[in-house]
């Protein structure tokens, strides 16, 4: 929204600078000259500036879907490896440590047991 606050005054300036400019002038650069009238001028020079203003933007966009493809393709692949590891944690048997008594002592450690 606020894009077309701007855009919308720029534009409708330059079309009324554009009607309102019709006398040909002598334009010339460097060496070279040419009859063109100033409202056909700004028109040409805001064409350019918007297709150059686009292509920076895509060439920066290309940059960012780059980034992205290269993120997604890292979280596939992390995604597969956290289901491999889930798929071997089921597998695996469980050791489970015995638990105390209730009368409060601990329970002998293996190396306890062997002198039993």
């Amino acid at each position: 929204m606020i894009r077309l606050t701007v855009v919308i005054p720029f534009l409708l300036a330059l079309v009324i600078f554009s009607a309102s400019n019709q006398d040909p002038l002598d334009m010339w650069l460097l060496t070279y000259s040419w009859k063109c009238s100033a409202g056909v001028l700004a028109l040409i020079v805001a064409a350019t500036g918007f297709i150059m203003g686009a292509f920076c933007l895509w060439a920066a966009e290309l940059v960012q879907r780059r980034r992205a493809r290269k993120a997604e393709q890292r979280i596939k692949e992390l995604e597969a490896q956290l289901a491999q590891v889930q798929a071997a944690s089921a597998v695996a048997p469980q050791v489970v440590a015995p638990a105390s008594s209730v009368t409060g002592h601990a329970s002998p450690s293996p190396v306890q047991e062997d002198r039993i």
